[in-house]
């Protein structure tokens, strides 16, 4: 009982907010020899003890919450084929085909600086019968119908896109692209012999970089970007194919001086960009990407070369036909005038499922260094797809 007694005696001391003690150390005395208590006063006070302390996995969590913030990643794969089969009694021709594409496109935006970096990769092969001519046993040249795989389409491009925003519609901007194509391209389905080599990876490539301005439509998904000032070039780095080029006389390929492997020029450059996707599950999808160039600034630094280039040309054909007499005109180096170029890529994706889709795709190319035409290609194709985001849970 004592004890117990003893404890709540403690415990109520030390609950007070003040204490106070009294001792009598020793008797002082005064002036007067009046005796005088020393009197010590002090207080206790409560503390408030805060223990802070380094959690790992909630460091982690925050980290991965700011990169799920400010990084956005989309990736999507497609994988198409169809196939045709038929008997002798129906008649036609059988054929197989394959198209595979990638597209990723990934944005980083911190406070006025955001970055956007895209690739696009498209590749196709086909199977289809074609006469070709070979040796018999005899030795003798006959014709063979055979089914011979042929790649009818090969590309893909990469662009990054730094930028700074100024307000809400206009960012200043840096464009940097690159467009080529991965593997050997031949003449047909039946010249597919060294010879025969029309492209190869990074020959051509098409380079650029761009220095200019952004504007974005608030509620209309379409930015344009207007550089005016810009540099591109173009990049043949395949020995064989300058060889094949050497062979059959000419002086350039795809623009490049036939002794050298890359050309640059400086000029403009406009981009458009449209993104839009419909439905809650994102069932269509339209995507557009635009890019026009023109070398303006070395046509004007160059015009002299140019003109005397054009001139050594009218009068070697004139020469050949033979309405000239006497020598060969003398030889220039090679400066022709740069033509305005557009590479125009559409993209329409309806979505049927979460891995079935269908896509139409449209592509139209101008450049009259590679060729004069004006290029066209579509393709409608149903297959496999899958798309994976960063912020889909």
């Amino acid at each position: 009982m004592k004890k117990i007694f003893l404890l709540i005696s403690l415990m109520a001391l030390f609950g007070v907010n003040e204490g106070f003690a009294q001792f009598n150390v020793e008797k002082s005395k005064t002036a007067n020899n009046e005796e005088q208590d020393i009197r010590f006063r002090d207080s206790f006070k409560g503390m408030t003890v805060k223990t802070d302390y380094y959690n790992e996995a909630k460091a982690k969590a925050e980290r991965k919450r700011i990169r799920n913030e400010r990084n956005n990643l989309t990736m999507t794969f497609n994988l198409q084929g169809q196939m045709f089969a038929y008997n002798d009694a129906w008649g036609g021709e059988n054929s197989t085909s394959v198209l595979g594409t990638f597209h990723l496109t990934h944005s980083y935006a911190k406070d006025r600086f955001r970055m956007t970096n895209q690739a696009d990769v498209r590749y196709g092969y086909n199977r289809a019968r074609a006469d070709i001519t070979v040796k018999n046993a005899e030795g003798e040249d006959v014709t063979e119908r055979k089914g011979i795989w042929f790649k009818n389409t090969d590309a893909f491009w990469v662009q990054t896109q730094p930028a700074l925003s100024i307000n809400e519609r206009w960012a200043y901007t840096f464009t940097g692209r690159m467009d080529s194509q991965l593997t050997n391209s031949y003449a047909s389905r039946v010249r597919q012999e060294d010879t025969d080599l029309q492209r190869s990876f990074l020959a051509p490539a098409t380079v650029s970089a761009s220095l200019g301005m952004t504007y974005s439509m608030k509620k209309f998904p379409l930015s344009i970007t207007m550089s005016v000032f810009s540099a591109s070039g173009t990049l043949v780095y395949c020995d064989e194919l300058k060889k094949l080029y050497q062979d059959r006389g000419a002086d350039n390929y795809f623009g490049v001086e036939i002794d050298k492997h890359a050309t640059f020029s400086g000029g403009s450059q406009v981009q458009l960009s449209f993104s839009k996707t419909w439905g809650k599950k994102g069932w269509l999808t339209y995507w557009m990407n635009t890019v026009s160039y023109y070398g303006w600034i070395t046509n004007v630094m160059k015009a002299p070369k140019i003109r005397d280039y054009e001139r050594y040309q009218a009068q070697k054909a004139a020469w050949e036909a033979g309405g000239q007499q006497g020598d060969a005109p003398a030889a220039v180096p090679y400066a022709a005038r740069l033509h305005p170029t557009v590479n125009s890529q559409h993209r329409l994706t309806v979505k049927v499922s979460n891995f079935l889709s269908t896509e139409f795709f449209y592509q139209l190319v101008y450049d009259k260094a590679a060729n004069t035409a004006v290029r066209t290609q579509s393709q409608w194709t149903v297959g496999l797809a899958y798309s994976w985001n960063n912020k889909k849970k």
